[in-house]
């Protein structure tokens, strides 16, 4: 008889966590609160590390058409002159896909892999024996229960596994724009381009060839946060770009960062994963490949397990072989937004140095330059 597991929440983590898991052989069955599984915000940086994992999953080619595919990821500062631009190695990619097109490829491999989802099915609670606790007053067991539930996890939360949960004092509006014909210069092709004035960055990404995904941030209490009306603050920051920002219409959602911290990932034959367990700001653009590479190292962590009675154990050494790299991640990822609070020429010459360093570019780019576990096999 398979293996039974139930996972709450139908994002990006929690579906390749379970076709990970049904892929294995495993019972799966996904619950999402909202009415449909949809993905919210715009555009997603996947990086080597995530990448390699949807190979392994079969969701590389259809998460990645039409995607782009950038050759350098530039900084530039308040006069918009250069700070640092990093070339992306050919066997470290870097892609960039609509959140959407990502989420409808995990979808479609876990529909190949005989995953069930329920929705409109919220989950509020969890036990160690593999239970999740519904809104409707309806508990639903299984071998193995999962809390993919993000920064706001129900799951750890009743599990007493949450350590810290703290909200950045920054966060960003997001949007998509349509992209035309002359919105970069010949030498801009191909690039990423993160523009830094004062406490306020604007991050340029495309997604594909006819869209642009913008992000921009700054503190709380700036009133540059309130868009579309205050759209002439981020021109006057980043007069360059106006042409851009223009284009800037309703459909932007604020959000401020958040950094959770947990004592364990699992209690008993319930586990964590993603924000739940270890949400990042989203400087190093590894949010979701953290997540999807944990989801899938926990599968192949259950392979060990014989029975039910080996899930705990296989849970916990699946914690200890994975979290020193996501913690390590998670740290620099937040020591990166640190600059954010320097004076404009003070961090120019900060990030050029940092970047320029082997070591600091090692840790850097460690988590995206990993191989992470379950795609050894995969065939690029």
């Amino acid at each position: 008889m398979a293996r039974s597991a139930i996972i709450a929440g139908g994002g990006i983590g929690g579906l390749a966590t379970a076709a990970a898991l049904a892929q294995r052989g495993w019972d799966v069955t996904v619950y999402e609160r909202q009415p449909e599984l949809r993905a919210a915000g715009s555009g997603i940086y996947i990086w080597e590390n995530g990448l390699r994992v949807l190979e392994a999953l079969g969701a590389y080619e259809e998460a990645t058409e039409g995607a782009f595919h950038g050759t350098h990821f530039e900084q530039r500062d308040h006069r918009n002159e250069i700070i640092e631009s990093s070339a992306i190695a050919a066997d470290k990619r870097l892609l960039t896909v609509l959140r959407s097109r990502l989420l409808g490829a995990l979808k479609s491999v876990c529909e190949r892999a005989g995953v069930k989802v329920v929705t409109h099915a919220e989950v509020i609670g969890a036990t160690a024996r593999g239970e999740l606790l519904l809104a409707s007053g309806k508990t639903v067991r299984a071998d193995l229960a999962v809390g993919v539930d993000g920064i706001w996890s129900r799951v750890r939360q009743s599990l007493g596994l949450e350590l810290l949960h703290e909200q950045t004092r920054e966060g960003a509006l997001r949007t998509m724009i349509a992209a035309g014909a002359g919105d970069f210069e010949p030498h801009e092709a191909g690039k990423y381009i993160e523009c830094w004035n004062g406490t306020r960055r604007f991050l340029i990404t495309p997604v594909n060839a006819t869209q642009i995904y913008l992000a921009l941030t700054c503190m709380q209490d700036d009133e540059a946060r309130d868009m579309p009306r205050n759209k002439h603050l981020w021109v006057e920051s980043f007069p360059k770009w106006a042409h851009l920002i223009d284009k800037i219409g309703e459909a932007s959602s604020w959000g401020v960062y958040s950094v959770t911290r947990s004592r364990a990932w699992s209690a008993g034959c319930t586990a964590i994963v993603g924000d739940a367990a270890h949400a990042q700001p989203p400087n190093l653009g590894q949010g979701g490949g953290m997540a999807m590479q944990n989801g899938l190292a926990l599968a192949v962590a259950l392979e060990q397990a014989r029975d039910a009675r080996d899930i705990p154990a296989a849970l916990e050494a699946w914690e200890r072989a994975e979290r020193p790299l996501i913690e390590h991640c998670q740290r620099w990822s937040v020591l990166y937004g640190e600059v954010t609070y320097l004076p404009d020429d003070v961090r120019s010459r900060v990030i050029r140095s940092a970047m320029s360093d082997e070591w600091v570019a090692s840790q850097v780019f460690m988590a995206a330059n990993s191989s992470p576990t379950g795609t050894a096999a995969a065939v690029r």
